[in-house]
């Protein structure tokens, strides 16, 4: 199941954009119950251009990632 996380972007209308977490960092495979350690890190923020507006970007820090799984 996909964590979507709500997200304002920065431009002047401050949309709010819905985030689907596993298309921002990919998906986990798992074999026989446990996940496969890829030491893949989280990074400490994702840029993105905002779906509404041209001039805004939704920042998607590492708390926000951690917070919501």
């Amino acid at each position: 199941m996909a964590n979507i996380i709500r997200v304002q972007c920065t431009g002047a209308g401050r949309h709010v954009n819905e985030i689907n977490l596993e298309d921002v960092l990919g998906s986990t495979v798992i074999l026989d119950g446990s996940p496969i350690a890829t030491g893949r890190p989280v990074p400490d923020r994702i840029i993105r251009k905002c779906d509404v507006c041209s001039e805004g970007r939704v920042i998607i820090t590492r708390e926000m990632v951690e917070r919501s799984l």
